[in-house]
């Protein structure tokens, strides 16, 4: 939640893959995260090359640091898109990376993860997954708590805290619930 593109986020924060890998996480897979040049370099290297690639973290302090790092490239396609409530999210060309235990879905098109099928359009079989990171705050869920043996909401650093109170707003009229203590809900019409 805390690199949520459906909140404004940019979508390419590396907190949480850095963390993963930190942790030495196997069998993990994270996505989407937003870099449109990584994936151009990922289809011009081409399924299953190994690529020196710097991505994510390229458009906002609180993304953090690029990483940079050898990678294979699992994966690739074309003007790919999610389903969401009926109709089609565009996700643009995506990639999908592995990078020691971790794969990474790379996107052109900035979105949050809406559904599996930002990992399967990629082959990817969440079922053999143990860990599945997503950038989303809520409308993950009903893809995925299915498939899931527990949801974890995390609140990594980046530029979209999972607490409201925390986001640095600069004209918000005050008080106003949840920032607020508020007696009452105020309905304005």
């Amino acid at each position: 939640p805390t690199d949520n593109p459906g909140g404004g986020a940019p979508g390419d924060s590396t907190h949480l893959l850095r963390e993963l890998l930190e942790q030495g996480a196997e069998n993990a897979i994270l996505g989407p995260l937003w870099d449109p040049v990584a994936v151009q370099f990922c289809h011009a290297a081409g399924i299953g090359a190994r690529l020196q690639l710097r991505f994510g973290g390229k458009t906002a302090v609180a993304s953090g640091q690029p990483l940079d790092a050898e990678v294979d490239i699992v994966n690739l396609a074309k003007n790919a898109s999610q389903s969401f409530s009926g109709g089609q999210v565009p996700l643009g060309d995506t990639a999908l990376i592995r990078l020691n235990g971790i794969e990474i879905v790379l996107i052109e098109k900035r979105t949050q993860t809406l559904g599996r099928d930002l990992f399967t359009h990629l082959g990817v079989d969440l079922t053999t997954k143990r860990i599945i990171s997503v950038k989303s705050t809520n409308h993950f869920h009903a893809a995925f708590a299915p498939i899931a043996a527990e949801v974890i909401y995390t609140d990594a650093d980046g530029p979209l805290p999972r607490d409201v109170r925390k986001v640095p707003y600069q004209k918000v009229q005050r008080p106003i619930w949840p920032l607020d203590d508020v007696a009452e809900p105020v309905r304005i019409v």
